[in-house]
């Protein structure tokens, strides 16, 4: 603990403020720089509480990729036909004026 001590690092970890988490939010939100912002924000974070989310969230993203490609190998022609339909109900009118 004394090494610790005079390096100057503490047990504790840096804390993340809300408006950080809110910048890191609205960068995942767009598509592509989401990517791209995960791996910087894991080689770069300084906070363990991020690298942890970014870890979280590559594994989650990772998970949706593969259930995704699954579904579309095991339901080909089930996910045509739901497609086929709901262009249909986009191509009927809402609202028919008289």
């Amino acid at each position: 603990m004394a090494s610790a001590e005079k390096s100057g690092k503490s047990g504790k970890s840096k804390r993340v403020s809300v408006w950080n988490w809110m910048g890191t939010l609205i960068l995942l939100a767009i598509p592509g720089v989401n990517l791209i912002a995960l791996i910087l924000f894991l080689i770069f974070a300084k906070a363990q509480a991020k690298r942890s989310f970014c870890v979280a969230w590559l594994i989650l993203m990772l998970l949706i990729i593969v259930l995704t490609v699954a579904a579309l190998l095991i339901f080909p022609q089930q996910l045509t036909d739901l497609a086929a339909y709901l262009r249909g109900l986009a191509a009927e009118p809402v609202i028919s004026l008289p």
